[in-house]
């Protein structure tokens, strides 16, 4: 069946500003032929912050600092950071997004593992660790 495929688009390196309005109006036009899609790609240097970051400021660094409706505090992201943005229809895919997550941790642990590199996922602090510093957040 067509929509149990997902297209994974390799975007190379992209402003935040411009793939979060992308992934809005995809969100906003999807319809229940819209197929799923992965992008992965990396971001200019930029930090978003979370509703519960509390000391927003426009620019850190000469960074820019940009508000978005995610939880969490800040965020990082930059060149040789490798992004994955999972654009799923989980309605109709019948999963959770706590089980979308448990799946994606369940991977990036496993492949670590592939290539000899022991990981962790730790609930308290969400995000996957080796050797107690933090790898990758996945939430």
């Amino acid at each position: 069946m067509l929509l149990d495929t997902i297209i994974v688009r390799q975007l190379g390196l992209q402003p935040y500003k411009k793939i979060l309005l992308l992934m809005q109006i995809l969100t906003k036009n999807r319809n229940c032929n819209t197929l799923d899609e992965i992008w992965l790609l990396q971001h200019y240097p930029v930090f978003t912050c979370g509703y519960n970051y509390n000391n927003y400021k426009l620019t850190i660094h000469n960074i820019p600092v940009i508000k978005t409706d995610r939880g969490g505090k800040i965020t990082f992201h930059g060149p040789g950071q490798q992004i994955m943005y999972v654009l799923i229809d989980l309605h109709r895919r019948k999963i959770s997004v706590n089980y979308l997550i448990n799946i994606l941790n369940y991977i990036v642990i496993n492949t670590l593992k592939k290539i000899g590199i022991d990981s962790y996922y730790s609930k308290s602090m969400p995000g996957i660790y080796v050797s107690k510093k933090k790898f990758v957040l996945l939430d």
